[in-house]
């Protein structure tokens, strides 16, 4: 396990700052997610920190040690990449003691670590075969298991489980979660899919241009946002925000709606609206409103409403987030 620390690090591209006096510290034994749009840094932070990018000015600290300079291989640090990166001629077993033939380990203790750690990913009975026989999990498995060979202190992984079908990435998500908290190591995992941030990290870092906009356990950055971009980046739908009469903004999470039918109303604070679509998501619906505030989406038990039906939307007053002007600072919700 390791500490990792960021002080003040810049990152230029041809004279432009895509990273620029950014300070992040990940703790010890966590699962910190990077999450952020395209371009935001995610990557290039990852980068970094393994030392295949250095940093155009700044340090990286680990346990409090300045690995800035340190080149990648002694760095205890181990990267499983979106493409998996590995060999398709060589068979699984020879995929995961790759580097520990580079590293000049004995026979008898690679023997004994690849034996240990393709059986805690299930790949026990799938040596002899090469890549291309297996699914793209059991290839996530291979890259996973090359890494755990290594014993790092500290696991690097950019964006996964992204070529995976939709099925396999929910059950590889689980499988990343019991490998974390088996394994007690260190990792950082970069993604732009919120979900996957919400349902994997202890710890969330959103990111846009290059820089931090908020950084904190899955469920205060989801129920105390401290911007627009935050509310509206985590979550699923993205939370309504409107203007309100003070030029500054207000928002609620489309599960915090109410839906009624207008005449049997019982809210005294709301809009009337229609309904503009209606999806069904198992147990529950969502909808798609037109009122006066907009385009409001709202989430309901209910399936009751259809196209262009009319209805009463209203929204508890604890449950209403209010923003300034800048929409970077929030204030805390009001209370009834």
């Amino acid at each position: 396990m390791a500490e990792i620390e960021f002080e003040n690090i810049t990152k230029s591209f041809n004279g432009v700052n895509v990273i620029e006096n950014l300070n992040l510290k990940i703790k010890d034994g966590s699962f910190t997610v990077l999450v952020g749009e395209s371009g935001c840094g995610k990557t290039t932070l990852l980068r970094i920190l393994a030392g295949i990018g250095p940093a155009t000015s700044g340090k990286i600290l680990m346990d409090g040690e300045d690995i800035s300079d340190v080149a990648p291989g002694k760095r205890g640090i181990a990267m499983v990449f979106q493409n998996y990166a590995i060999y398709p001629t060589m068979t699984v077993k020879e995929n995961i003691e790759f580097g520990l033939k580079n590293n000049k380990v004995p026979k008898a203790e690679r023997e004994r670590l690849i034996e240990e750690v393709s059986r805690s990913v299930g790949l026990e009975n799938m040596l002899s075969r090469k890549p291309g026989t297996l699914s793209g999990g059991q290839r996530q498995r291979i890259a996973l298991a090359r890494a755990m060979v290594k014993k790092p202190k500290v696991f690097l992984m950019d964006e996964p489980l992204s070529n995976l079908d939709a099925k396999l990435r929910v059950s590889m998500r689980a499988e990343l979660i019991e490998l974390h908290k088996r394994l007690g190591a260190t990792f950082v995992y970069v993604t732009h899919d919120q979900t996957e941030a919400m349902s994997m990290a202890d710890d969330i870092v959103l990111m846009e241009q290059g820089k931090i906009i908020q950084q904190d356990r899955p469920y205060e950055i989801y129920h105390n946002p401290n911007s627009v971009y935050t509310a509206q980046f985590i979550g699923s739908p993205a939370m309504n925000v409107f203007r309100d009469e003070n030029q500054g903004y207000f928002g609620f999470r489309p599960e915090k709606c109410r839906l009624e039918v207008p005449e049997n109303q019982s809210s005294d604070w709301g809009q009337y609206g229609e309904v503009v679509t209606r999806e069904m998501l198992g147990n529950e619906y969502l909808y798609k409103l037109k009122c006066a505030w907009g385009e409001v989406m709202a989430k309901s038990e209910s399936g009751c409403f259809d196209y262009k039906d009319p209805v009463y939307l209203s929204v508890a007053k604890e449950d209403i987030y209010f923003f300034d002007r800048d929409q970077r600072k929030i204030e805390r919700r009001c209370r009834a």
